[in-house]
């Protein structure tokens, strides 16, 4: 059986203010760590969900791909000169999943800070790849004010940046 004797209690009282130093000591140890710990949680969380993000997007643009390749006919429509957007055949659903991921991508990089400066620059490449097919042009005419206003402000000076098909 443990027992206090008077020895103990006189030293507890002697050494309280460095038992509780040691204490706070401890506890402040203990708190660092799980910050660091944390943070480091948090980071690799992020990471994990821009790389989801990014995986995402360009999954979207890859089925895109697919159903041009798998409907050439679709595809020819984007590049016909004479195209209009009367009538709202696949062309015209496809030309809107184009508007759809670039606008998201838009989002990643320009609002969220989602996407390195690197992968911007491809998605601006893609843009201008897209966008020189005269139906996305016309599309874009008619379509461009559904979006938000800093996309519309993107897409128009891309627009103006590019030759004239």
């Amino acid at each position: 059986m443990l027992r206090w004797g008077g020895t103990g209690i006189e030293w507890l009282d002697t050494h309280a203010g460095s038992v509780q130093a040691l204490a706070t000591l401890v506890l402040v140890v203990l708190t660092a760590y799980y910050a660091w710990a944390s943070r480091a949680l948090v980071r690799e969380t992020r990471a994990a969900l821009l790389t989801s993000a990014r995986t995402t997007l360009q999954g979207r643009l890859d089925r895109i791909s697919e159903l041009l390749i798998e409907h050439p006919d679709v595809s020819r429509g984007l590049d016909d000169p004479a195209a209009t957007i009367d009538i709202q055949d696949a062309r015209f659903h496809v030309a809107n999943m184009f508007l759809a991921v670039f606008e998201e991508a838009h989002t990643q990089y320009l609002l969220e800070n989602a996407m390195p400066e690197e992968d911007w620059h491809a998605w601006q490449a893609t843009v201008d790849r897209v966008f020189r097919r005269p139906y996305m042009r016309y599309l874009w005419q008619d379509v461009g004010p559904l979006y938000s206003a800093s996309f519309r402000r993107f897409m128009d000076e891309r627009l103006q940046q590019l030759p004239q098909a």
